[in-house]
Parts: structure tokens; sequence; C-alpha cells
């Protein structure tokens, strides 16, 4: 287990918690998969996915937010390495350092939203 969800880490808002816990279920998901040696295309297919609900996480942002950059930049760094035939760019510690940063993120800027900016 990469985290754990953890009502702690709940913004209020349905559809931001949703994403935030399944950023967070991929990165397990991708750990287990590197961990029992699924096929290739099984961990590509979870990679892909994972950049994919980030990126459309934070495409709501009408500014980027450098550390929101950064955690995609992760993302694509490890799916980048998949494809590009390198297994160790899947360590775990890769994985447990873009987790700590999706749940430093997670909250800090959602939270201080207007509710009306939540909608949606």
């Amino acid at each position: 287990m990469i985290a754990i969800w953890d009502n702690r880490y709940s913004v209020g808002h349905a559809r931001v918690d949703a994403e935030h816990r399944q950023v967070i279920s991929l990165l397990n998901e991708i750990d287990v998969a590197r961990s029992v040696g699924a096929p290739p295309v099984v961990v590509e297919m979870a990679l892909e996915t994972l950049l994919r609900t980030i990126v459309a996480h934070f495409a709501r942002d009408e500014v980027p937010q450098g550390d929101h950059m950064a955690i995609i930049a992760s993302a694509r760094r490890l799916l980048d390495g998949w494809r590009g035939g390198k297994p160790e760019a899947l360590e775990r510690r890769a994985l447990v350092n873009l987790a700590r940063r999706w749940i430093g993120h997670m909250g800090r800027r959602e939270a201080s939203l207007p509710s009306q900016r939540m909608v949606g």
C-alpha cells in the first residue's frame, strides 16, 4: 500500500474528494501491479489513467500552480520511464514520493476556494 485515504484529507466537495481518492487508489494499483509482475500493458494502462486523472483534476485551475505542474511532471516521468523500458522508473520510492506530493496537495488549494468555484 502506497497510501490510504483518510477522511482528514476531505475538502468537503464530493467530486474533488473522489478525484483525490482515485489518484491514491491508482498509485496503490500500480504498486501492486509492479510488485506482482503484472503484464507491462496492465501497468502502462494504469500509469496512463493516473496521468489523465491528475491532468484532468488540475485542468479546472484558472492559473496553473507550480506544485500542480510538478505533480503532473512526476506522473509523466513514471509513464515515460515505463514506456522507455526502464522498469526502475517505477521503484516503490518513486510512487511514494508522488503520493506524498499528492497528499500534500490535497485540500491545500481546493479548501480555500469559494464554494461557487467548487460547483460543477
